[in-house]
Order: C-alpha cells, then structure tokens, then sequence
C-alpha cells in the first residue's frame, strides 16, 4: 500500500529547522567563545564555518531530490545512485545506531531542563528514564496521528524561534551598541592562527545535526521533488541567519566575557533583562518546548525507517513493511523504533554512569561518522553536475565536502583516540548491513 501524502511545505521547512534547532544554540554561545578565546569577530566566523556542513550539504543533496524520490531518505540515495549493498549499510547505520542514539540524547537533554524547570533535583537514571518516557510517547503520537504530529512539529518550530529572535532584535537594535573595534580586533588574527578554535566546531556539529531526518518523510511530502528540494534549499538559510543574529545579539546584551562566565545559563539571563526577573524563566520553558519539538521530528522520522528498510530487503521483515491502512504507517515498524530506543537507552545510562566515554555521550558515537558517510554523497553529486555541465553548480558539493572535512578534523583535535574506536564501531553496524544485502542478493543470483 502506497502512503498518502500529508505533508506540505510548511510542516517539511518546519521539520529541518525544528530538529536542527533544539537545545544546541541556547547552550553553545559560551563554547564557541571560549573555544574562540573570547573574541566575537572569530566566534561568529566558526558558526559561519561549521554551518558549511549544513547549508551547503543540504543544498548537494538537493539535486539528489531533483533526480529521485524514495522512502528511507538518504537510504534511498545511496541505494539509487550508489548501489543496493551500500543502501543497506547505510540503512543499519541510521536504524540501529544514528536515529536511536540522537533521540535518546535529546530526551535526556529535554528530562534534565524539564527536572529543573520543575524544581525538582534529580538522578541520572530519572532523566535517562523521563527522556525515555519522551521518546516513546512521541512514537505513539506520530503512529496514531499523523496530522497530530505535523501540527506539534510546527507549534514546536514557531515557539522556539520566539526567544531566538527575541533576542537578536533586543541585542541589535536596542541594547547599547557594540563597540566596531570587537569585530575588527587586531586580536582575530592572532587566535586564527592558533587553530584552536577548529575544536569549537565539536559542539557545533551537535547543534547542526539531524537535518537529514526530514528526508524519510520525501515520500509523503504534497509535490515531492518542488517541496522537498525547496526544503532543503530554504531550512538550512533559515538556520544559518537564525543562529548569527542570535549569537551577535546575546554578545551584544551580556558581553563576549560575561556569556564565558554565565556558561550554560547565559540565555536565561539575556532573558531577565529583557523580560525582567519574574518573566525570565519563561525562557526555561521555551527550552523545554523547543527540545520537545526536536524529539518530536525525530521520531516522525524514525518510524518510518524500519518499514523501509523492509520494504528495499535490506532487513528481516517480520511483518515490518506491512502499512495499516487507517494509520498509513507500519504499527511493528514503530515497535522496533521503541525497542531501540530502550536499548540505547539502557546503553546510554551504562556509559554515562561509568564515565566511559570520558564524558562523552552514546550520539557522538553517530554524529562523526555521519558527516564522513555524507562524503560519499556530495562526491556523486559532484560527478553527476560534472558529467552535465552543470560547472557554477560544482562549487556547492565542494563547499558541503569541506564542511564536513572541518568538523572531522575539529573532533579529531578534540578527542582523536574515542572518534576513531567510534568511527569504527559504525563502520563495522555498516558493514553488517552491506554483507546482508549481498547475501540477500546472492540467494536470488
């Protein structure tokens, strides 16, 4: 049975943007300056350089979109353009490793601001399980209601961008001015040529990630090829203008140093002066609402990747790709995301309890690797623009190349020994993938 096509433009825009913009961006303007070492002019520049990833990569692939429309999102382009073999592994990566790990992360995010905008202390095991109770309740709602789970990704995409912007009008047009000599310190060139801000690209990468879920909804997107291409050309333009406003804005209410100082709670107190004391946690709960939204997009997209990967063989079925006609989707597709999700959940507890990632999280074991996969991507859109004489075009999977390049070099500045066993381990779940499709393969040779 063929899937109905639900979604517009709108919710699609609304999709990319809502999952990449989550909590990343209230909680990494210090980063980016410390890593910076305190100076705006390079700070702004980083969040310029690491959006390369983004902006440019969703433009390459793009062209992809142009040329094929499939379910399973960048499974579908590896397996089309690429080769069935590299389809499924890329397919094992994302089901079992990329999708389960970023949401789980980002529930426990969302359980932690939820524990403290409630007042309430709480333990590891109360915020793995709250983010775990996060995740499965946003599998229900996207299984029995599509058109539910649309409209929360739009509530969610418009109420987050709220204090994003609140804040860069106040820091632009009615805070004191910043003094011109920020941006033109003599000091950028100096802390350029130190290198040390490539490591800033390390956070970075979180806050750009999951733009590429949106593409496992291609299928059920009202005029596919327009939408989803405008889409993907729009989002990651919104994104990037969002995040410089909202970085140069905070800058210019608080002060490169007092963000340093403040850490974390930077926003909440660019929030007070702007709404006052009292008014100032509303701030909280917008944070709350915006992670709220990311998960939400993560598991419309999730659900999904199950049913087809069954669909394309790539896995066991087991009844996976069976879609129930009033639902439009695949009940036991949704089951399996579930009990991923426990799974990396309990994972996730094990590591952070035991520090055994030196204080790293289960999603870095998946965000790296993905931006190196999507190399192989941007390659072939380089060649197929190539072979059409498209050359003005050649600049933008260069550009999406680079941008991956620099934050695998960023990570591996930062932590070289933990993304190397990390890169290995999901080329190894990849590698699962492909030998299963080329035996698959064989069975009917």
């Amino acid at each position: 049975m063929e899937n109905k096509q639900s979604y517009g433009l709108f919710t699609t825009i609304t999709m990319i943007v809502g999952i990449v913009i989550g909590s990343g961006i209230y909680f990494r303007a210090d980063d980016i300056f410390i890593y910076a070492n305190g100076n705006l002019a390079l700070g702004l520049m980083v969040l310029a350089l690491g959006a390369l990833s983004i902006v440019f990569g969703s433009l390459t692939l793009a062209e992809l979109s142009k040329r094929h429309v499939s379910k399973g999102g960048l499974v579908a382009y590896f397996e089309h353009f690429i080769s069935e073999k590299m389809g499924s592994g890329f397919g094992w990566f994302q089901l079992f490793v990329y999708l389960p790990t970023i949401s789980i992360v980002v529930g426990w995010a969302t359980a932690i601001y939820t524990f403290m905008l409630l007042g309430v202390e709480s333990t590891l095991l109360m915020q793995v399980g709250l983010g775990l109770l996060y995740n499965l309740f946003f599998v229900i709602i996207n299984t029995m209601s599509k058109g539910l789970g649309g409209f929360i990704q739009r509530f969610a995409t418009v109420i987050k961008l709220t204090p994003l912007l609140l804040i860069a009008i106040y820091g632009i047009f009615i805070a004191k001015p910043l003094d011109p000599s920020v941006l033109s310190n003599s000091t950028f060139v100096v802390e350029f040529s130190k290198y040390g801000w490539l490591t800033a690209l390390v956070p970075l990468a979180y806050s750009y990630d999951g733009w590429t879920v949106a593409l496992t909804i291609a299928p059920e997107v009202i005029n596919q090829k327009k939408n989803m291409t405008r889409a993907l050309i729009l989002s990651p333009l919104i994104i990037l203008s969002v995040y410089l406003v909202y970085i140069y804005g905070i800058a210019n209410i608080l002060g490169v140093q007092q963000i340093i100082s403040l850490g974390d709670s930077a926003v909440f107190e660019a929030g007070k002066i702007i709404l006052g004391e009292k008014l100032g946690n509303v701030i909280l709960v917008v944070v709350v609402i915006s992670m709220l939204g990311v998960l939400n997009g993560l598991n419309l997209g999730s659900i999904r990747m199950p049913q087809a990967l069954a669909e394309k063989k790539m896995i066991p079925d087991y009844g996976l790709s069976k879609i129930d006609p009033k639902k439009q989707l695949s009940i036991k597709s949704a089951y399996m995301v579930g009990v991923l999700q426990i799974f990396w959940a309990i994972v996730h507890y094990v590591v952070m309890s035991l520090n055994l990632f030196n204080g790293r999280d289960v999603s870095e074991i998946a965000i790296v690797f993905s931006y190196v996969s999507y190399i192989i991507l941007y390659v072939l859109v380089f060649k197929l623009l190539k072979d059409e004489g498209s050359t003005f075009k050649l600049i933008l999977p260069i550009l999406a190349i680079l941008g991956s390049m620099i934050i695998l070099l960023g990570s591996l500045l930062a932590s070289f020994y933990f993304i190397l066993m990390f890169i290995l381990f999901c080329s190894s779940v990849m590698y699962l993938g492909y030998a299963y499709k080329s035996r698959q393969i064989s069975k009917i040779q």
